[in-house]
């Protein structure tokens, strides 16, 4: 009735497309006339085969990520510089891009902490529009200053960002890390503090988790367990072979 009323006139109809004044229907697609394309295992790294495909910047990201998967940093550094020299990026594609040649960065073997530094501050740090973004940016800021050294404040304020928008036991043990020595002496119990609040989560994740997810959540409560008794070890006292009382005075 509807479509009498207005002579078949249709709202946000997928399957029909205009040809000047002529309305036409796509041909759906069934299991008659569909044809699967299919690829071999690593195919984006055959000539041949990526040469046929459409997207080359899809390529180069999988030969990228596969050599990175492949601990081949050395190569994935060059393919994603490679991927960032090709612009035409929008801002997230291009922020995704400098977050990978950071990581690639840190693992490869020409690594060049003052180069590392300059895109974290001035290439992707402007990059940041969205929250996850964000998050993202402090964790890798983390990792940078923890390799480069003498950034102390940075790190923990950073550090003091992540764990205070996501309270997450992974955060709370790299917030642990920084080194106090150089912000503010007297500052004894930081570490451990940041330690204990990570052995909770730990716990309560273990607790609410199943199966294997439980059995590698143990591990890191364990792990964790060991970092904190290292900070209950007093080194300063040592035992002196004149203060033991002999043996028959023992209990």
């Amino acid at each position: 009735m509807f479509s009498e009323a207005f002579d078949g006139f249709c709202l946000e109809d997928e399957d029909i497309t205009f040809e000047g004044d002529k309305q036409t229907k796509k041909e759906r697609v069934d299991a008659t006339n569909y044809e699967a394309v299919e690829h071999p295992p690593k195919w984006f790294l055959n000539t041949t085969l990526a040469l046929r495909h459409n997207d080359t910047r899809e390529v180069d990201y999988f030969k990228a990520a596969f050599a990175y998967y492949d601990k081949n940093f050395d190569e994935a550094l060059q393919c994603y510089k490679k991927m960032l020299e090709a612009g035409d990026h929008n801002i997230s594609h291009r922020c995704a891009i400098v977050d990978s040649i950071i990581r690639s960065a840190l693992k490869s073997s020409s690594m060049d902490m003052p180069a590392i530094v300059r895109l974290l501050h001035e290439e992707l740090l402007p990059l940041i529009h969205t929250h996850g973004e964000q998050l993202q940016y402090w964790t890798l800021s983390l990792e940078v200053y923890m390799r480069v050294g003498g950034f102390e404040s940075k790190y923990l304020l950073n550090g003091i960002l992540l764990t205070a928008s996501v309270d997450l036991a992974e955060h709370w043990i790299l917030l642990s890390e920084v080194n106090f020595d150089r912000i503010q002496s007297g500052v004894t119990h930081f570490r451990l503090g940041c330690l204990c609040r990570a052995l909770y989560l730990l716990e309560r994740r273990a607790t609410n988790s199943r199966n294997f997810v439980r059995q590698i959540s143990e591990k890191k409560v364990n792990a964790a367990k060991v970092e904190m008794c290292k900070e209950g070890v007093r080194r300063d006292i040592e035992d002196s072979p004149n203060d033991c009382q002999p043996p028959h005075d023992c209990k």
